[in-house]
């Protein structure tokens, strides 16, 4: 039963629910505060009555004299005796042990004024639904003997009546009320869900080839415009990431292309005829090269898929830069030789740190090779590594004809390059630079590069001592 009707609220629309509770909500706050209202009507009431009670005892007390007790009521005081029928008042005159001596008012046949007990209480009469309140009080003599008693009564079928009364209007009100609330409740929720509404139909109109729709709210900043702003945020990300996965399929496809073509093509040739062993080995060294280029293609692609993916592999520990530089400019150097370029280093015995050390030979050797590959021949490149307050700082320089300043702020966006024929031919595919830049934010450092037309390239990194835990 209970899975039924979470399962039909659940098909009901969501303004229609809220409207539901809000009438409950009300009905529930207008029953609570009529409880009490009557409540404290009743009390009010019942005070009233007894403080009528108390101002009758009060006036008709009879005079006791020092020589005769007796005990009576002067009836010759018809202004006493007339509040009494108008009010339905009854007063009475006991002894000590309870004989009734006098009484006074209209009302003579209240059968049972319950026990003589001084002070004030609800009675009912047997037999009858009617109920009265009683006020007893003790009788005194002058010399402060008690003598008697004195009992005021009066019955509560006027305040039953005005009771029901209210009772009957709260009734009336309910529906009303209710009505309202449900009328409100329609018009708050429809101008509350209006955004909701906005964004559901701008959600329907979103497609993967279309991502520029916006809700553009302009209403209050409140919970659903925050709402409203933070779907919009999402869309201009998700825009923005499909802008970035379309252009890196398109340029993975474009480098995956030249090479595929290049290798076709040369075997196509090759087998169109025979050929001698030198052309043979001259084709095989061709087809290397091109292979060569797809592996580094392959990797840097896998790379980056596994970092966006969260999966790369990281093992970070302690080790010595100044080593792992060593090493990789004795991997450099037969291609510096081969251009004849000047190495210039700089780097001292010990830089400890703490990092990846695959990830970072693959950091220097992407900036080494792209150093080599740019610097003009008899060119020189610079390498200088210290320690720093917070870390280890490695610059390198090469000269050459360096980069115009208006490609610096893409220099490092993926397949980015800044001559796409001198690429081409270098065999660069424009991920050397984007793969550095995540290597260098993997280790919780900053690398920045500066160039200017005719200065060469500066590249400077800075990598703290200890990696953030989390890469």
């Amino acid at each position: 039963m209970i899975d039924r009707l979470r399962y039909r609220l659940g098909r009901t629309p969501i303004r229609v629910q809220l409207t539901l509770w809000y009438i409950l909500l009300m009905a529930i706050t207008f029953v609570l505060a009529g409880g009490y209202l009557l409540l404290r009507f009743r009390f009010g009431l019942l005070q009233a009555i007894d403080t009528n009670l108390q101002l009758a005892v009060s006036q008709n007390l009879p005079s006791i004299e020092k020589e005769t007790v007796t005990l009576t009521f002067d009836h010759s005081n018809n202004a006493a005796t007339s509040p009494f029928a108008a009010t339905n008042l009854a007063l009475r005159l006991l002894t000590m042990d309870g004989t009734v001596v006098d009484t006074l008012g209209n009302v003579q046949d209240v059968s049972q004024w319950g026990p003589v007990k001084a002070g004030v209480s609800t009675q009912s009469i047997p037999g009858d639904n009617e109920q009265w309140r009683v006020y007893t009080q003790v009788i005194l003599d002058p010399a402060g003997n008690a003598v008697g008693w004195i009992q005021a009564a009066q019955s509560l079928d006027s305040m039953t009546n005005t009771l029901q009364d209210f009772r009957d209007q709260l009734l009336w009100l309910l529906p009303l009320i209710l009505g309202l609330a449900g009328l409100g409740g329609v018009f708050l929720t429809g101008r509350m869900l209006q955004p909701i509404d906005r964004i559901t139909r701008t959600a329907a109109k979103i497609e993967a080839s279309d991502l520029s729709q916006r809700i553009a709210y302009q209403g209050p900043a409140d919970e659903i415009g925050h709402l409203a702003q933070t779907f919009d945020h999402m869309l201009a990300r998700l825009q923005a990431a499909f802008v970035r996965e379309r252009r890196f399929t398109s340029d993975a496809a474009h480098e995956l292309r030249t090479p595929l073509t290049v290798l076709k093509g040369q075997i196509d040739v090759t087998l169109s005829r025979s050929r001698s062993k030198s052309e043979y080995q001259q084709t095989l060294a061709t087809l290397s090269t091109q292979v060569e280029r797809l592996i580094r293609l392959s990797n840097a692609l896998l790379f980056l898929s596994r970092l966006d993916q969260k999966r790369l592999t990281w093992e970070p520990a302690p080790l010595n830069l100044a080593e792992l530089l060593t090493v990789m400019l004795d991997q450099i150097g037969p291609l510096m030789a081969e251009k004849s370029l000047k190495l210039t280093t700089e780097i001292p015995g010990a830089l400890p740190i703490t990092g990846d050390a695959d990830h970072l030979i693959r950091l220097f050797l992407n900036l080494l090779d792209n150093a080599v590959k740019y610097t003009p021949s008899e060119g020189e490149i610079n390498l200088r590594a210290t320690r720093a307050p917070t870390g280890v700082r490695v610059v390198l320089s090469n000269s050459g004809p360096g980069i115009p300043a208006e490609h610096l702020p893409h220099i490092f966006e993926r397949f980015y390059r800044v001559e796409s024929d001198r690429s081409s031919q270098s065999g660069g595919s424009g991920l050397g630079l984007a793969i550095a830049r995540e290597i260098v934010r993997l280790h919780g450092g900053e690398i920045n590069l500066h160039s200017a037309t005719g200065e060469g390239v500066t590249v400077t990194i800075n990598l703290p001592y200890q990696p953030p835990e989390n890469k």
